[in-house]
Formats: structure tokens, sequence, C-alpha cells
């Protein structure tokens, strides 16, 4: 026993070893430094020997060890050849330890990666090819010297997100290439790199201003990757940095000041005290949410932690005369009236005005040269300038920058929208529009539209206000009715030219599927005409005013309402008296079971939706009852109407009649609009409904034809009583009744 131990133990000891030396070499084989990776990137520029000034700045910027050891870097290495260029172009002996410190920064992106990866995004979700044009850099601004909204000396650290500041974040400053698979992806060409570098010749192997030497890209070193370029790259400032140091953008620049707030940052402030040994308030400066981008924030949306890799933002900076002259001609043109002739004061009484001013010129997306009318801007505008506005260009650390000669047209201000914004006579029918939500088709382009102004005395008048004091609910008064009025005053005009209101007459569909009449410079609605005052029955048109854009708007002094009487008191009117064009059709309504005397209520019409009735002329109701349609009094064949039936058929001849002249659903009038099957009231046994198909809608013809393929026309005639406006419901007189088949 004594003997058997040691011996196991020896035995163990020696199979414990030899594992051990084995774990050993697999260890190193897998995890051990390869044999053939390159030395660091520092020691491999030393022993090239062409980088002795590259190397001099990092040692300068005091990042020696940091490429001498482990990590994960791409550099973009400027050859000795680059520098001596660099120096006789800036007329420098040589490099200052702060511009070392930039040179060396900016050179140096996170992760090393081959040339062949550049132009992948990596997002969360992995690499996406060709997506990319830029990279992170190490490079950073701190905290600078500027003034606060008093002008106040005070110390400044730059916003890192859109409309906040975010301590933990160092704000680093992207670079930006343009290498062919990303270029030749998003069909790009020479002409957007060359129009910001116009001394640079294109190889699609472009960084910056520089280009990737030949054969000297790739370079695989033990902490990253080298590729060589033929140009010292210095950190380019940010939209924010370099719109504040132009004079030329001076009054733009001003109006995206009212949007800049400076807060006071403890944690920035104690890290500034730290770093310098200098005691001060540090405030980050950030700009309002109400602005596209903030143009001091390096990153870009942060909806992917790498988005700044495939996007940037874009301005088009309008010069100070651009701005001035665009102020006087559309800013400030209303309201000069009110004594407001600065943007200073506009924005006190309309900064909302200011602010898509502002908007308009602000991309979140990249705008290359060659896709200014394809890329939209904060307010969804294609940029209304060319390059042949743009008066400077740059390719910022966080964007593109097109200084223009002429202000961008935003369509807020140069659609039919525009009328109501600007002028502040119509402040409360804008605040409404907005509260309602009925403002973007009046400010696309796209679509045309008359728009019936109603001044705020008006809207005042009839019980309606805009009071901001009520967060919740600014626009005062009964909603629903506010609401439907003004629908009413918007009129989509479709591909139809503007009408002549001054002149001729017509009929038009509202966008709530109302319909408003003209005639002789006047308008009228179904609201109006009911007016015991013969004066307000029609609304004079004072002027109109036109937009190349997308329509008009049309003038007056009064609004268009609409009734809340039932569709049957407007027949009634014209349905009292035996020479009435109504009065056989009224009076067997009168005496239907459809028809509830009390309130003029017609069975089977439901508050808030559209209604088309064709009324016969009262000889063809005398022409139904002799074709045993309708009941008579005595024969048939003498067409002599029982207007008051107690037999059962009969009744239900009247109620089948009438119900098949109704039009369920839809409203049609002699616009030239609607053509096509529409359904009745009147249905068969298995709930079916009866159709009638329009034919025929032009301005002077409107032809009707019923399941017997009978047509009828719509006497449109001065002295006819056709196109009558009711409540959601219009009234037509036609020359003959209408058959259905069961």
């Amino acid at each position: 026993m004594r003997i058997t131990f040691p011996r196991f133990l020896i035995v163990f000891l020696t199979v414990i070893f030899f594992l051990s030396s084995c774990r050993k070499k697999e260890f190193d084989q897998f995890y051990g430094r390869p044999e053939n990776l390159g030395d660091p990137i520092y020691q491999q520029l030393q022993a090239k020997g062409n980088f002795t000034k590259f190397l001099d700045c990092v040692d300068k910027a005091g990042y020696k060890e940091t490429l001498s050891a482990a990590g994960s870097w791409t550099v973009f290495a400027p050859t000795d050849e680059a520098f001596a260029t660099y120096l006789k172009d800036n007329n420098l002996t040589e490099i200052s330890a702060d511009l070392a410190s930039k040179i060396v920064r900016y050179s140096m992106i996170y992760d090393g990666e081959k040339v062949e990866r550049l132009s992948d995004f990596f997002s969360v979700k992995g690499f996406v090819k060709n997506n990319a044009f830029r990279r992170r850099t190490v490079y950073y601004d701190f905290v600078y010297d500027g003034k606060d909204n008093s002008g106040n000396a005070i110390k400044v650290i730059a916003a890192n997100r859109n409309g906040s500041y975010l301590s933990t974040d160092f704000n680093n400053k992207s670079i930006t290439y343009f290498l062919s698979p990303y270029m030749t992806f998003n069909t790009l060409s020479a002409a957007d790199y060359n129009f910001f570098y116009p001394n640079s010749s294109y190889n699609g192997s472009n960084i910056g201003a520089a280009r990737l030497v030949d054969g000297q890209q790739n370079i695989i070193a033990e902490n990253g990757v080298i590729h060589i370029v033929d140009r010292v790259l210095t950190p380019p400032q940010s939209i924010d940095q370099y719109i504040n140091e132009k004079a030329d953008y001076s009054i733009f620049k001003g109006l995206l000041d009212k949007f800049v707030t400076y807060s006071l940052n403890t944690d920035i402030s104690h890290r500034y005290e730290v770093l310098t040994g200098k005691a001060a308030n540090v405030y980050a400066k950030t700009y309002s949410t109400l602005l596209a981008f903030s143009p001091n924030n390096e990153n870009y949306l942060k909806v992917d932690a790498n988005d700044a890799q495939q996007g940037s933002y874009s301005i088009f900076a309008p010069t100070n005369d651009a701005v001035n002259a665009y102020a006087q001609k559309v800013l400030l043109k209303y309201w000069k009236k009110k004594g407001v002739n600065n943007l200073n004061d506009l924005y006190v009484v309309a900064p909302d005005v200011i602010k898509d001013f502002v908007n308009s010129h602000l991309f979140t997306t990249t705008v290359w040269p060659s896709k200014f009318s394809t890329t939209p801007n904060f307010l969804n505008d294609m940029t209304t300038r060319t390059t042949a506005d743009v008066v400077d260009k740059q390719a910022l650390s966080n964007g593109f920058l097109y200084g223009i000669n002429k202000a961008q047209d935003a369509s807020v201000f140069s659609t039919v929208y525009g009328n109501i914004n600007l002028d502040p006579d119509y402040s409360v029918m804008k605040q409404a529009l907005l509260y309602f939500g009925l403002t973007t088709a009046l400010k696309t382009p796209s679509l045309r539209y008359v728009v019936v102004m109603i001044p705020d005395v008006t809207l005042r008048k009839m019980g309606f206000n805009y009071d901001p004091f009520y967060a919740s609910a600014p626009i005062r008064g009964d909603l629903v009715a506010l609401r439907r009025i003004l629908q009413t005053h918007i009129i989509p005009l479709g591909d139809r030219a503007i009408p002549n209101f001054a002149t001729g007459s017509g009929i038009l569909e509202a966008s709530n599927g109302e319909y408003v009449k003209y005639a002789a410079g006047k308008l009228l609605s179904a609201g109006t005409q009911d007016s015991t005052v013969v004066a307000k029955q029609t609304i004079p048109v004072d002027s109109i005013g036109t937009t190349p854009v997308n329509g008009a708007a049309v003038y007056g002094k009064e609004a268009l309402t609409y009734t809340v009487l039932p569709i049957s008191k407007h027949i009634e009117k014209y349905g009292t008296l035996p020479t009435d064009p109504y009065y056989n059709f009224f009076q067997y309504l009168k005496g239907s079971i459809l028809y509830t005397p009390a309130t003029g209520a017609i069975s089977g019409i439901t508050d808030g939706v559209f209604y088309t009735f064709l009324i016969p002329t009262n000889a063809a109701i005398v022409q139904a009852v002799k074709d045993g349609l309708l009941p008579s009094t005595g024969a048939a064949s003498l067409g002599v109407p029982n207007f008051a039936p107690t037999d059962g058929l009969d009744v239900t001849k009247v109620s089948k009649f009438i119900q098949y002249h109704i039009i369920n659903k839809s409203s049609f009038v002699s616009d030239g609009q609607k053509i096509g099957e529409f359904e009745s009231l009147l249905k068969n046994d298995g709930g079916d409904a009866a159709k009638v198909t329009v034919t025929i809608n032009t301005t002077t013809s409107l032809m009707v034809k019923d399941v017997t393929n009978r047509t009828v026309n719509v006497l449109l005639g001065a002295t006819d009583r056709s196109n009558v406006l009711s409540n959601r419901a219009v009234i037509h007189q036609i020359n003959n009744y209408l058959k259905y088949q069961f």
C-alpha cells in the first residue's frame, strides 16, 4: 500500500502535465498572435519611412501608445508629400500640437475595416451592402467660448441629439468618403463629388478631398487597417459652426437662434474643470424639437446606433439678400398692414411662420447635387432651387450645406394654404384648420383647390374663436358645426380650371360632399339660401387670389353655412301650389307612410348621409298615374292623382315610386364629375337596392337611366328647379319618371 500510492501519484501527475502541455499548445495555436500578422499601426508606418510628419503629429497628439497597442482602428494616413503640400497651401512651417491632435483624431475611425467594407452600413442587424458613405471618427469638439441668447459670454458645448444633450456621448464628427460601391449603387457620379471638391479628381476611392493611394490600401496591422491617402485631412465644421461664422447667412442664423436654448450642465461643468483646472459653468446648446434637426448635432437620427454611416443632414442656407427679398415679397406681405415690418417682429406675433420658413430649408436626409428634385425636406417639399442657385457648397461633418441666392418657396406659403397661413385676418380659420387636420391637402402642390376664405371677424360673430390658453381645446365654439363649415369652404378642383367666379356660373362639390353654387360674382350654399334676409342668401365675391401652384383663394365677408332644415322642407318650398314644379311629387310624399308631418322627416333618410332626389315634373307624375305606377282617382287612364290612397297596394306603389327616385348615399350634380351606377332607397325582398345609372354628366347635360333602360333628363334651364341644395342633398327636376321592376 505504501509503495503503490506514490507510483500512482507519479503516473497521475505525468498525465496532467502531458494534457496541460497539449492544451497550451492548442490554446497558443488558436489564440496566439499569428506569425504573418503585421506590426501595430504606428510601427508599420514608422518602418515605411514616408510618414514622419504624420507620426510626429501622432506623438504630439499623444496617440503613439494607442496606435502601438491592441485595439481596432482604421487609419487614413497621409504621406510626407501630402504634409508638404498641406503646409505650403496653408502657409505653415510646422504643425501645432492642437492641429496635430485634430489631424490624427480625424484620421482614425472606430473598428479596423478594409476598403471593401467601408461602403457597407453596420446596422444593429448586421452589414447592409452599399449603404454607407460615412464613419464616426475619434475626433470631437469639447467646450468652446460662446454667447447666450442675451449676448453674455459663456462656456458652451454642442447638442449631441436633436433637441437634447446626453453627457455620455462625445458628439464625434464623421468623415465622409465617396467610394465606387456606394456611389454606383445610389446612382451617383463624379459630378456629385466634384460639386463639393472641384479641385480634386474623382476615381471612386475618394476620402473627402483626398484619394486613396493605389496599391497602398488594406494594410493589415495588429491593431487595425491602414489606408494611405494623398492629402492631409482635417475635421470640417458642423453646419452650426459653419453658418455661425459666415456673415452671408447672419439673418438666417438669427432665425435659427430663436429656437436655441442654453441649459446648464453640471456633468460637463465638472469634467471641464477636471480637464482644464478652470472652474466654469458649461451650458449645452440645444435646438428646439420644432426644427427638423439640431445643426450642431454630429449624430444622426439615432434610430440605429450607427445610422450616421448611411445618413446625414442637409441645409439650403439662404443668403441675407435672399432672406430679405423673400420676407418682403411673401412673409411680411399681409403683416405690413399690422405694422409688422421685419422678421424679428414677425416671430413675436407669428412664430409658426418663422418656424415653417426655417424648416423649409432643412432636410433630414442627404441631398446630393444630382438629387435636388427628388429629395423632400422636413415639410415634405422638394426643393424649389437648382444647382444654378447655389453660391456656396460644403461637405461638413454632419451634412451638406448649400448656400443659395434665392430662398426656398415652401408649399406652406406658395399654395392656397399660404393665403390662410400668412394673413393675420384669417388666423382663426388657420388655427381651426390645423386643429381639425385639414391643412395637409391644401399645402400639397399636386392637389388643386379653391378655398373660400372666412375672415376672423365673421367667425367670431358666428361664435367661434381661437384661444391658445386652452391648450387641449383652443378652438372655442361648436366644433362639429365649425368643422362642417370649414370643409364646405374647401373645394377640390382636380384637373378642372379655376372657375370664373366673376361672370360665370356653376356648381362645385366641397371637400365634405356638400355643394356650393356660384353665379355672377356671388356664392350660395344650402344654408345661405335659407336666410330670411334676401341680401344674405348669397355671398358677394370681393376678390380672387390665384396661385400658380395649386388653385385660388376666394375672398368674401360672410361664411357658407349649411341648412338644418329637413330635405322635405326644400321640396315643399317648390311643391305647395298646384303650379309649383314639385307639387304632384310633394303631394304624394306628404300623403305617404314615408312622411312624418310633425317633423318633415322621410323614412329611410338618415342624418349625415348624402342623397339625390330626382323629382319628375307634374306632367311626368300624371303619366306615371296613367301607366299604373301611382294610384289614381277614378280610371287610371284619366291621370288624376290620388294623393291619399288607403288601399294597401296603392300605398305600397307610392312608397316604391318615391324610394326609387331617391339616390342613397350619394349626391350628383351637373358638374361633369360623377357617372355610373347609384343605389336608390328602394330595395327588393332580399334587401338588394334598385339602381339607376348616370350616363351623361356635363355642365350642361345630366342624363339618368333606370333599370328598364328608359332615360330621363335633368332639367337644367334657368327656370327649372335642379341643382337645388338641401341638407346634405341635392334636388333635381327630371322630365320623366323612373321605372322600377319589383
